[in-house]
């Protein structure tokens, strides 16, 4: 028995993030060619642009992320891959470090499933789809503890 789940993200959530990430970059460069205008109040004005550079590129590079794009898992009785929007990954099971059920409200039917590893956690979010969600909590359940064991 094999499960498939997608969890679908926004291109204009990228967009947004790319955009306010590229604003950000050129507020810092502008801050830095400030600095060569304006020499008074060097200090301050290198330190926001160094900040708002920074964060500029935070944002960009948080557009990129795996994260950032519709994954599609696939749970099989080994593995569980991931169909990403450049190509696929396995993830054993052994390599998982725990799965985790998080409930922000007990008033709106929306929970995730948390799945970490050593390096990386994958988020699942389920909206009104409570009884499928549980279908592969228990799932991931019934592997982990196997191979953990």
């Amino acid at each position: 028995m094999g499960l498939t789940y997608t969890v679908k993200k926004s291109k204009a959530g990228r967009l947004g993030y790319r955009i306010t990430g590229i604003v950000f970059l050129i507020l810092g460069i502008l801050g830095m060619i400030l600095v060569w205008k304006i020499p008074s109040m060097q200090f301050l004005v290198i330190a926001v642009a160094l900040v708002a550079a920074f964060y500029g590129i935070y944002l960009i590079r948080a557009s990129l992320r795996q994260q950032a794009y519709d994954i599609t898992y696939e749970f099989t009785e080994e593995h569980i891959k991931l169909k990403l929007h450049n190509g696929e990954r396995i993830l054993p099971y052994d390599e998982v470090t725990g799965v985790q059920w998080i409930e922000p409200s007990p008033d709106i039917d929306y929970f995730m499933i948390q799945i970490r590893t050593a390096k990386k956690q994958y988020v699942l979010h389920f909206t009104q789809k409570r009884a499928y969600g549980e279908k592969i909590y228990a799932y991931l359940n019934e592997r982990i503890s196997q191979d953990n064991a």
